[in-house]
């Protein structure tokens, strides 16, 4: 399985905007963007996504839903998992995305859990990633993402694709 790990795009600051709570930061212009280039950049690299997966939370939920309006193809399908949510069990997460038809799955969530899980699957809790808003982590788990399974195939960062 191929896992593209994805953190948010940019998202406005509680208190802008009379936004009081974690869960209902929306994107900034600049993370709407990034969203649209996420699209851009994984179509030119030959991504063919089964499915993604996204935080419940908006700003994830956004990212995720700006991306997949940007896909030139059918896009593929979208559906939110809690345990990607800050919190989140990277068993139970592993659990529900082996339970998935898909080869090749986008995860869209938050810092630090998505690089936690990146580490968790490439076998090591002291892995140190730098995941930028908008960034990707491609992983690869030949049987499924499982503890110390995973290879990372690359990391980039939205200057990097910008």
């Amino acid at each position: 399985m191929d896992l593209y790990l994805i953190r948010h795009a940019d998202a406005k600051p509680l208190g802008d905007d009379g936004i009081r709570s974690d869960e209902e930061r929306p994107l900034t212009d600049k993370g709407r963007d990034q969203s649209k280039t996420l699209a851009a950049i994984l179509q030119k690299k030959g991504v063919q996504l089964g499915l993604v997966v996204s935080s419940p939370l908006l700003r994830a939920r956004q990212t995720a839903e700006g991306m997949l309006s940007h896909w030139k193809n059918t896009p593929p399908a979208l559906t939110e998992c809690d345990e990607v949510s800050p919190g989140g069990k990277p068993r139970k997460l592993s659990r529900f995305l082996r339970g998935q038809p898909a080869e090749a799955i986008a995860v869209v969530g938050h810092i630090p859990g998505i690089v936690e899980y990146a580490a968790w699957l490439i076998g090591s809790k002291k892995a140190q990633l730098d995941l930028a808003k908008a960034g990707v982590a491609h992983i690869v788990c030949p049987d499924g993402p499982r503890k110390g399974e995973g290879t990372l195939q690359w990391l980039v960062t939205p200057e990097w694709y910008a």
